[in-house]
């Protein structure tokens, strides 16, 4: 499909176009996408929110505390195993169960847990911030939250910077203490789609918790950026798209999860991912459901010749690409895609395909290699993309690379290439393995 620049009309469909049960998105039809309701939780929403005139859910209590800092980020390991995890069939093909239990404990000494200090952003329909499985992950604006000490405490009720209807830190966004939903213009990136919700739980959903599955790089922070919205039409969607990737950057992500794309580039598209480049942020970005090469009809913002994107393709349970994924030269690497099973609204759980979910996939596995060097050396997408693209696997077929420049994402091989390159010696096992079941613009899902 054509799509013209961001100056010009672009059209619907060249944008995120779908809707919610049965996924439609440029002639993909996802049918699956399962509610397990033994897993659903009732969120408490008792506290109110000043200017949530889309009558969202008001953030959780949890976040409120950490805001006012009485609790801890993030929560404690309580030694339960995720009841759906041999379900995720995604964790264990890119080997995450070799470096890591089903108590998501490492099974080897140097290997260290996700970091809440790495913030990674997912620019999507928005995210679910009450869900269990997410809300102590989500990314907090600290300037935008404190006592607020104003004269005329009349005017509102709220005692705190995060919903006084003031831009206290100075970056033109009010109230942005958890992200921005650019759609509607306002603080509350809530997602009334699903689809930024299964993203950030495939990245980030806590572990061993008792509930659901776990995420690729459990504990990290995910700052939600919402740009797409079912009413929204394809100009919105670019626009959006541009402003969410600036509010990512000047905001201090460190890597950008993003779904979207069309078969056309867009100036100011691009000038926000080189400024992503220029600031050290790296960008993981879906190669796109268009079943096509990519090097023949690049698919962008992935096929931007750019050293800090990371394009990704899908494959299936046997590791072969699935139809609906874009391939080629430009696409770096492939990863879990089909009937992925991750979070999605009001609590439950359920499977969504394509690339937006392989692109997670990579996302999380470069959020958990940042986590081995946090603290000991300065984050380096460069390194990281390394990482990531020397560790793969094989992939069946691409003995040319006629499929991806690389080959299928792993972790234990990514792992190993931190600690082949990095100063951290190896200890030998820190645990026993327990054994797990292996059964165990367009959004490319």
């Amino acid at each position: 499909m054509v799509r013209t620049e961001l100056v010009n009309q672009v059209p619907v469909a060249d944008r995120c176009f779908y809707n919610w049960m049965m996924v439609v998105i440029c002639g993909i039809f996802v049918f699956h996408s399962l509610s397990f309701s033994a897993e659903a939780i009732e969120v408490d929403n008792s506290i109110s929110r000043a200017s949530n005139s889309f009558n969202y859910p008001a953030f959780p209590k949890e976040l409120v505390r950490r805001i006012e800092g009485k609790d801890p980020s993030h929560t404690e390991l309580n030694n339960q195993v995720d009841p759906l995890l041999n379900q995720d069939w995604g964790l264990a093909n890119i080997g995450f169960f070799n470096s890591f239990t089903p108590l998501v404990q490492a099974t080897r000494a140097e290997v260290s847990s996700c970091s809440p200090t790495i913030v990674v952003a997912v620019i999507d329909t928005g995210i679910d911030y009450t869900h269990p499985e997410l809300k102590n992950n989500i990314w907090i604006n600290r300037n935008e939250t404190g006592a607020w000490g104003s004269k005329d405490l009349a005017s509102t009720s709220c005692r705190d910077k995060s919903c006084n209807g003031l831009d206290d830190d100075g970056n033109g966004f009010i109230d942005d203490v958890a992200g921005w939903d650019f759609v509607n213009n306002q603080p509350l990136p809530f997602d009334t789609h699903g689809h930024g919700t299964h993203i950030a739980g495939i990245i980030s959903s806590e572990s061993s918790n008792g509930l659901g599955t776990t995420g690729v790089c459990p504990g990290v922070s995910i700052m939600p950026l919402k740009y797409y919205d079912t009413g929204s039409n394809g100009m919105n969607n670019l626009q959006n798209t541009v402003r969410a990737i600036q509010y990512a950057v000047r905001m201090g992500a460190h890597i950008i999860n993003y779904s979207g794309g069309g078969g056309e580039p867009a100036t100011a598209e691009r000038m926000a991912v080189e400024e992503a480049n220029r600031k050290g942020v790296l960008f993981v970005a879906a190669a796109g459901n268009d079943g096509h090469n990519n090097l023949q009809a690049p698919y962008y913002p992935a096929s931007y010749p750019l050293d800090n994107i990371i394009g990704v393709a899908s494959v299936n349970q046997k590791n072969q690409l699935l139809s609906s994924s874009n391939f080629g030269i430009p696409v770096h690497i492939a990863a879990p895609g089909l009937s992925i099973l991750s979070t999605i609204p009001n609590g439950k759980f359920g499977m969504m395909s394509g690339t937006s979910q392989a692109t997670a996939f990579v996302t999380g596995a470069a959020a958990l290699l940042a986590s081995q060097t946090i603290g000991k050396s300065p984050f380096d997408f460069r390194k990281i993309k390394v990482w990531i693209l020397n560790g793969t696997k094989s992939l069946p077929g691409n003995e040319n690379r006629t499929i991806v420049s690389s080959g299928l994402l792993s972790i234990s091989g990514s792992l190993a290439e931190v600690y082949s390159q990095t100063k951290i010696k190896r200890k030998g096992p820190a645990i026993a393995l327990i054994p797990v079941s292996k059964s165990n613009r367009k959004f490319q899902q």
